[in-house]
């Protein structure tokens, strides 16, 4: 299983060193290869310890000094030499109190261990620790901003899968040329987010006065163009077993908020653009009547269409190049 980068904290009261200490040889003991590990204790005033690999050396001079203790440190090595081939760290800390710095509690770090050990290792302390239950609902309402909402999906995308000849390999091929050919669209002006949504692609800009014209600009060009370069994959010796025939497009521009937690937005400009992605056909892009600095020199239809949940909708069809 792949390894990457592990962090954790675990808001645990009361631990002495000795704890600390069984922890480690928890970890060491599910993770064997971390076979060297050295102790630094931090004091308020000054360093108690640092960097001591013998645990009975860190007990001694340790004694009479637990009050005067602002965090434990225990940093695991799978090799002596940093120099070594598959060279590894982990660290775990231990704060008995919050501080300016951190919080209390132990905390974890790895560049190296892989889910299935950790888990096993974190089953551990869980199971043997009691933490400190925090029950408050964390609540954040987002940042009112002006948005620039453009979806583009591949029609036909979920039939075209289910195809006996078509597997998933070939499906990532398609995806990962989509994507990079959105991306290409995009970059003279990028959005503030780019979400990939399986079959589809969601991008945002926040926008204000200065700028509203030109992310119009690049979203619009940007949709309008997509056709064409579609037609490139469709027609490339990689797909030689086709690719879904259309992409349809929606934009529109209002007021959302700016959610922090998985720097995402949320509001109605999404929704419509989503919906009138879903409507449009693959020869055209539906723009929202309220998106501002429309370009003159793009021809442009006046329709009415249906979306759920809004009924009856007002937008403009723009033809897709070489449609």
């Amino acid at each position: 299983m792949a390894s990457s980068i592990t962090r954790r904290h675990y808001p645990i009261p009361d631990l002495s060193f000795r704890d600390f200490w069984d922890i480690c040889c928890r970890f060491q003991t599910v993770h064997p290869e971390y076979r060297n590990v050295y102790f630094t204790v931090d004091g308020h005033d000054s360093l108690i310890i640092l960097d001591e690999p013998e645990v009975t050396k860190v007990l001694k001079k340790l004694e009479g000094k637990e009050n005067r203790v602002r965090k434990y440190s225990a940093r695991f090595h799978t090799s002596s030499s940093e120099h070594s081939e598959g060279y590894s760290v982990s660290e775990l800390q231990y704060r008995p109190a919050n501080d300016k710095r951190d919080l209390q509690g132990l905390k974890f770090y790895s560049d190296s261990v892989n889910k299935a050990s950790y888990y096993q290792f974190e089953e551990e302390i869980v199971t043997n620790y009691p933490f400190i239950e925090n029950t408050d609902i964390e609540v954040e309402f987002g940042t009112p901003c002006e948005v620039l909402a453009l979806i583009i999906d591949i029609r036909g995308f979920s039939l075209f899968c289910e195809e006996p000849n078509i597997e998933s390999p070939y499906i990532c091929g398609l995806m990962s040329a989509f994507y990079h050919m959105v991306n290409r669209a995009l970059q003279r002006f990028p959005p503030e987010m780019t979400k990939f949504l399986g079959d589809g692609v969601l991008a945002i800009w926040e926008t204000t006065p200065a700028d509203r014209e030109i992310a119009v600009n690049v979203a619009l060009e940007a949709a309008i163009s997509l056709r064409n370069q579609w037609t490139q994959v469709q027609d490339s010796p990689h797909f030689s077993h086709g690719a879904p025939s259309a992409l349809g497009a929606g934009i529109c521009f209002g007021l959302a908020s700016h959610l922090e937690v998985g720097d995402d937005y949320i509001g109605r400009p999404i929704n419509i653009a989503s919906r009138l992605c879903s409507v449009c056909p693959g020869d055209r892009v539906y723009v929202d009547r309220s998106v501002p600095n429309i370009p003159l020199h793009l021809k442009k239809e006046e329709l009415v269409t249906h979306i759920k949940p809004y009924g009856r909708h007002n937008v403009w069809a723009f033809i897709n190049k070489d449609a």
